[in-house]
């Protein structure tokens, strides 16, 4: 009979070899994601989840700068040293860098695997693929909308308006009753311009004239897209965005907003989460609604855009394990449900997740509204995120230009098709989308 001593030695080794078999069988997966370090995101929460239930499989998130297009991200993929999944940016330019030089994988099967087509839009397929191949997984989707202060219309006797008639009639009252900036803007920042281009290009295009554009054989100045410009330049000079739009900065005008002091803005649903913590219990004062048609005949498009998309390295050996870990983090409904109640919107349908999420009153009526008219197709939230950097350059100068009489509304559509054809003479405008069947 073994001495008691060597039978308790023996199980202790045999555990320790266990246990070391075990953690040499782990594959530790290092997830580059976009957010300040120490700053908590909702990625790391899922990803200790689902770690958790995996153990054969460690999912270990870093957070980047909120650069989206990371300079440091092509050399590290390039040497085999990069994230193995990442958070990456999915405009022209270097997401085409990084998908002509075979630094990342067909996403393709998987999204048939794992039916992702029944979440993902075919607007997010047609940016995140090209040569029939998916090449990321949308990120993050976001809206824009008005925004306004609820006690500021109920103070002056005001209603949501329908028409562009009861637009202009609510721009009168405000002005009338001391608001010399009805509409807050932020244009000393260039891009807050742009939203409201995004969103007049596409009412006046409608949806199949921005595909048009962007992968056909039309032309950025068409008379749509003068029309729309010229809307846009009535506005500032009828005083919508106060005496001087390009005078303050997104911040400054966000936080005259918050604090009451401006009626209204137009931005995106990311303001919603500072909103509620600058507000406090004041945020139930304020509401979002569509712009209403700029003309009879228009239609209103919901605005939707992806702030980033899901890659994976090229170089990985964990493909299916990556694959399996981001079903699980933007298509299982628990997670749908995380990811909201933590401010960001996955893509596709919500009707499933909104009613379990906790979410503040603004996100619940921009979904309403959105459910509402998305029969009627969908147009970009952000022009600037799927135009080449050289366009989008160019654009947030003739904005503000626009803004002050400096330029036409023709002259600004026409310097925007001059770069655009050669754009796309080089090849830096996105691919036709769209995947093999």
């Amino acid at each position: 009979m073994m001495p008691k001593s060597v039978g308790l030695a023996s199980t202790f080794l045999a555990a320790a070899i266990l246990a070391a078999t075990a953690a040499a069988a782990q594959s530790e997966i290092q997830v580059s994601v976009v957010g300040e370090p120490g700053q908590t995101v909702v990625y790391e929460q899922l990803a200790a989840s689902y770690n958790a239930e995996h153990p054969e499989t460690k999912f270990v998130i870093t957070k980047n700068s909120s650069d989206l297009f990371n300079p440091a991200l092509i050399p590290s993929l390039s040497s085999g040293e990069g994230p193995e999944l990442f958070v990456y940016g999915t405009g022209p330019g270097q997401p085409a860098a990084i998908i002509d030089g075979g630094l990342v994988a067909d996403l393709t099967d998987y999204y048939r695997q794992y039916g992702w087509d029944k979440f993902i839009p075919q607007s997010v397929v047609d940016v995140t693929s090209s040569e029939g191949k998916l090449w990321a997984v949308g990120n993050e989707v976001e809206t824009t909308a008005m925004f306004y202060n609820k006690a500021i219309f109920d103070k002056l006797g005001l209603k949501v308006p329908s028409s562009w008639k009861d637009f202009q009639g609510v721009i009168k009252t405000l002005k009338q009753a001391g608001y010399d900036t009805p509409i807050g803007l932020g244009g000393a920042d260039k891009w807050p311009i742009s939203h409201w281009q995004s969103m007049l290009f596409g009412r006046y295009a409608s949806p199949a004239g921005l595909q048009k554009v962007m992968f056909g054989g039309s032309a950025w100045n068409a008379p749509e897209f003068v029309k729309a410009a010229t809307r846009l330049q009535e506005m500032a000079q009828q005083g919508y965005f106060g005496p001087n739009p390009v005078a303050d900065g997104y911040a400054e005008i966000m936080e005259k907003f918050w604090a009451g002091k401006i009626p209204m803005t137009f931005t995106g649903s990311f303001a919603i989460q500072t909103g509620v913590a600058t507000a406090g219990d004041r945020i139930d004062d304020f509401g979002v609604f569509q712009v209403p048609p700029f003309e009879a005949t228009q239609k209103v498009y919901p605005t939707e855009g992806i702030g980033s998309g899901w890659y994976i390295s090229a170089s990985s050996s964990h493909k299916d394990e990556i694959a399996a870990f981001l079903n699980y983090l933007l298509f299982t409904p628990a997670s749908r449900v995380t990811l909201l109640n933590a401010g960001t919107t996955p893509v596709g349908p919500l009707s499933e997740a909104l009613p379990k999420a906790n979410l503040p009153k603004l996100t619940q009526a921009m979904a309403a509204f959105n459910d509402r008219d998305r029969a009627n197709g969908t147009i970009y939230a952000y022009l600037d995120t799927v135009t080449p950097n050289n366009i989008t350059t160019l654009t947030y100068d003739g904005l503000q230009a626009l803004l002050l009489g400096q330029t036409t509304p023709q002259q600004f559509a026409d310097e925007i098709e001059a770069v655009w054809q050669a754009d796309k003479v080089d090849g830096s405008i996105l691919k036709p989308g769209g995947l093999k069947p």
